[in-house]
């Protein structure tokens, strides 16, 4: 193979502006077609109170999260930059909570900072596409300096940049975040070929992986890296070496350690709610994964999200899916063979595979198979420009009579499933049925339509079905028409990278939603209820009762995205809240000191036993109740009186409040969550801590006065600065290091 250094330059710059337009016309919707980039349809068609249009209509219901808890997620963070210049706290869920803390929210992404100076949606939409783009990117960088040529380049960035896993979960934004910077981190690791301790740019990607996702993608990184570090150790001359093995790790710890500091404040703000939340998980047979590895080639079979969910059989859903594309899959198997293929490439694709059918898939799921398709869209490119310098191979023959025999399979099973199509379909729906949980019993009808489009999907003449078949079918002949004799390489390997491309355009499109972009200043439009709600509510919170879980009714995020403050919420792990220390369905007065003012509650679960609560409003929306004893949120405690006054603040941000306590108050006590990050400032003093209550809440000592008192509070996490110090530390160290390298390199090179 050629030299990288030989390889045409303008051949590249064709590669990346390639990219960029494929790109482009990945998501020319939201680019150019004036849509965003979120299922608004679960809103319109699915959720109750909200849905105006019938179920059915819905396109894919599996994205629910991208609703009621991402994008509320990321709204809250906009709302935080806009008002106070920074991401700090969330008033509106759990009775306040830390943005930060939220596990599931990448807090140290860089696509948070879009959302400072760019209109709401439009910083969603461009962060999501900016981690596609960056993600293929990286695959054409760091093939480019593996010595692959342009062309097959871009046929990984189609793979790994495309990848299911991706496409999947692109709403919830934390696996793409951290896996969008692997192609970069391997493309570090590898070109320090001199093995220096401390190599900037592997420090630095590293960091940016653990900074962009979610802590269970931070493992992925470690396993990306763990790959590479067993491959270069594997091919160590002296391998049992103990010095060999010190010698080979250290550069890989010292990179670990270095993004770890570089990241220290998303992973210290993150880990310990985390593991606070934990709780063990028994163990999976993996194995019984196994048949799911059909949809490696024929991503469709085991159903979309329009029909039913054939991957439950094996206990896993369509979210498991791992799919490359058919023809990279085929490719990289091929390279698995190959004797010259990079080991290091064969080790991501294998080790990454294999574990997803362990009982690892327990903690890793299947969003860990970013690192195995890393590894096999790199082995499909390397393979394909190897096949250039090869003669033919008569592989292609048994390949393509493998494929035949499992298309005609495909075929009669087609024809009896039409043959015996009401026996099936009664049999199915029998079942579905008589599984289906309290919580879905809404979805009855719908479910049994998705039968239907099930079987109707699955027969091998369904035109996306044959659509994907003929796509794999052209990739792979015109893989095999490439050697050393062909006269148009350039040309065949345009149509491999077409037809993977088409393969993932038509998956993605059984994914991806594209909305009309909200002509609104908040985040969902209002339904005509939703005014009266909130005026009720007022400054009070409201607690969402339910007998029984109801997947399909007013989600418990989704009053926050409406200005309508929340006793709870959903995140992964609950943190800690402002809460009642007593029951607050039968102690309402309990209730108000805990700042929860109403209760809502689902209609179709008729009215709860409560004691105490006033029954304000019963509709087909929502049935509410009133906490008569809640006489505000926020209160000046009187000792001479004994009382406790209601006040009102100044003004209010996402992170700030300002008061005017009347005189002889002791203590300002505010119904929100506490958190250390708050301080207090009495009449522009300086900062000082608040207290805990006992249930939670914000106390704020205060001098007594004869005259009124000004009391101004703040949420800005106080350790953020010492994360900030030791970021900066860290990186100073490293620019140092990599300053004086250069410089020694300089002095040492001959004039």
């Amino acid at each position: 193979m050629k030299n990288t250094d030989s390889l045409p330059r303008r051949s590249f710059w064709h590669c990346y502006l390639l990219w960029a337009i494929l790109v482009l016309v990945y998501f020319a919707p939201a680019i150019f077609g004036s849509k965003v980039l979120a299922p608004m349809d679960i809103m319109d068609c699915l959720l109750s109170p909200y849905a105006s249009q019938p179920m059915g209509n819905v396109h894919n219901h599996f994205t629910v999260d991208a609703i009621s808890q991402y994008l509320p997620y990321n709204y809250s963070v906009a709302q935080s930059f806009r008002q106070d210049g920074y991401m700090g706290w969330n008033p509106y869920t759990h009775n306040g909570t830390a943005i930060a803390e939220n596990t599931m929210l990448c807090p140290g992404d860089w696509h948070h900072a879009l959302y400072f100076f760019l209109p709401f949606w439009t910083a969603w939409d461009m962060g999501i596409i900016l981690q596609f783009f960056i993600a293929g990117l990286g695959m054409i960088v760091f093939l480019r300096d593996r010595q692959v040529p342009a062309p097959y380049c871009l046929l990984s960035a189609v793979g790994y940049g495309f990848y299911s896993q991706f496409v999947l979960w692109i709403y919830h934004r934390w696996v793409l975040g951290a896996m969008c910077w692997a192609p970069w981190i391997l493309w570090a690791l590898m070109r320090n070929r001199k093995k220096r301790i401390i190599d900037l740019p592997s420090i630095l990607f590293i960091a940016l992986g653990f900074r962009g996702g979610h802590l269970q993608a931070c493992l992925f990184i470690v396993l990306l890296t763990g790959c590479i570090w067993l491959a270069d150790w594997w091919t160590s001359p002296s391998r049992g070496n103990f010095k060999t093995l010190w010698r080979v790790s250290l550069p890989y710890l010292v990179s670990g350690i270095g993004g770890s500091l570089l990241s220290i404040d998303v992973l210290a703000q993150t880990i310990p709610p985390l593991m606070e939340g934990c709780r063990p998980i028994p163990f999976l047979t993996g194995i019984t994964h196994l048949p799911s590895l059909v949809t490696v080639l024929f991503p469709t079979l085991l159903g979309v999200p329009e029909t039913i969910d054939l991957f439950k059989l094996m206990g896993q859903d369509l979210f498991d899916l791992k799919f490359t594309g058919g023809i990279i899959f085929v490719l990289s198997v091929f390279g698995l063979f190959n004797k010259k293929a990079p080991l290091a490439a064969k080790f991501l694709m294998v080790i990454s595979l294999a574990l997803t059918f362990t009982p690892f898939i327990t903690y890793l799921y299947s969003r860990s198979t970013t690192v195995y398709a890393l590894g096999a869209s790199w082995l499909a490119a390397w393979q394909l420009h190897a096949f250039t310098q090869e003669p033919e191979r008569t592989v292609w023959k048994k390949i393509f009579i493998a494929l035949s025999i499992l298309t005609l399979v495909w075929f009669l099973c087609s024809i009896l499933l039409q043959f015996f199509h009401q026996d099936i379909l009664s049999t199915l729906q029998r079942n579905l049925v008589s599984h289906l949980s309290p919580a879905e019993t809404g979805r009855e009808t719908w479910y049994l339509l998705r039968t239907e489009r099930l079987l109707e999907q699955t027969c091998i003449w369904y035109p996306r079905t044959l659509a994907l078949l003929a796509l794999l079918w052209g990739g792979l002949w015109a893989a095999s028409r490439i050697h050393v004799h062909s006269r148009s390489k350039l040309l065949l390997a345009t149509t491999v990278i077409l037809c993977s491309l088409g393969e993932q355009l038509l998956v993605q499109s059984t994914w991806v939603h594209y909305a009309d972009k909200p002509s609104v200043t908040g985040l969902y439009k209002e339904p005509e209820w939703m005014p009266r709600l909130k005026q009720q509510v007022g400054d009070g919170s409201a607690l969402f009762y339910t007998a029984r879980r109801d997947k399909d009714y007013l989600h418990e995020n989704h009053l926050s995205s409406f200005g309508i403050k929340q006793a709870e919420g959903y995140e992964t792990v609950r943190p800690k809240r402002l809460h009642a220390l007593q029951d607050s369905l039968t102690h309402p007065e309990d209730a108000a000191r805990a700042g929860i003012s109403h209760l809502v509650v689902n209609p179709r679960q008729g009215l709860p036993e409560t004691k105490g609560w006033d029954l304000v409003e019963n509709t087909s929306q929502y049935i509410l109740f009133a906490n008569p004893h809640y006489r505000g949120r926020y209160f000046a405690a009187i000792p001479a009186t004994g009382e406790s006054i209601a006040v009102h603040p100044n003004w209010l941000t996402y992170n700030k409040m300002d008061f005017t306590i009347p005189p002889e108050a002791s203590s300002l006590n505010v119904l929100e969550s506490y958190s250390p990050g708050w301080t207090a400032r009495i009449n522009d003093g300086e900062p000082i801590p608040v207290e805990c209550s006992e249930n939670y809440g914000i106390i704020v000592p205060l001098p007594i006065s004869d005259v009124p008192i000004r009391v101004f509070l703040q949420y800005r996490d106080h350790r953020q600065n010492i994360y900030n110090g030791i970021m900066l530390a860290t990186l100073l160290l490293l620019s140092s290091v990599s300053l004086w390298r250069r410089m020694k390199k300089r002095r040492s090179s001959p004039h």
